[in-house]
């Protein structure tokens, strides 16, 4: 059975991993300002409170995103190695995350750069996933 094939370990170290990409990726010295700029109507929520529960949230979902990555790299072949894992990563973002979120973003009017810093952190984040899931021994 493929549930039996998933180290569960893995999944919430690497869902905690992405989940870190995130929190670093929007730093006021990373690509935070550039977001906020492409996404001033979001400032007020942010500053209005919320924040564990919006973070919790953030990190289940970062740790169920690692879960279906590992679901899939088990359906590719764990021996596949890490190239495949990574292919896989970078295909599940452009199929899944990266088109959708476009023409969400075109649909919605919403600044390109903005799409561009949520896309690439996105990316980062499942590129990080699938290097831990596939290296973990």
């Amino acid at each position: 059975m493929v549930l039996t094939e998933i180290n569960y370990i893995a999944v919430v170290v690497a869902g905690i991993a992405g989940f870190v990409v995130g929190a670093v990726w929007y730093l006021p010295f990373t690509f935070g300002p550039l977001w906020l700029k492409a996404n001033p109507h979001v400032l007020e929520y942010l500053e209005s409170g919320g924040r564990l529960q919006r973070y919790t949230v953030a990190l289940l979902s970062s740790i169920v995103q690692a879960w279906v990555l590992a679901l899939c790299l088990v359906y590719a072949g764990r021996d596949a190695g890490l190239g495949t894992a990574l292919a896989a990563a970078v295909l599940l973002w452009l199929g899944f995350t990266a088109t959708p979120s476009l023409v969400d973003t075109l649909i919605s009017r919403r600044k390109i750069s903005g799409w561009l810093v949520d896309t690439g952190h996105r990316l980062l984040a499942i590129l990080v996933m699938a290097f831990l899931l596939t290296a973990w021994p």
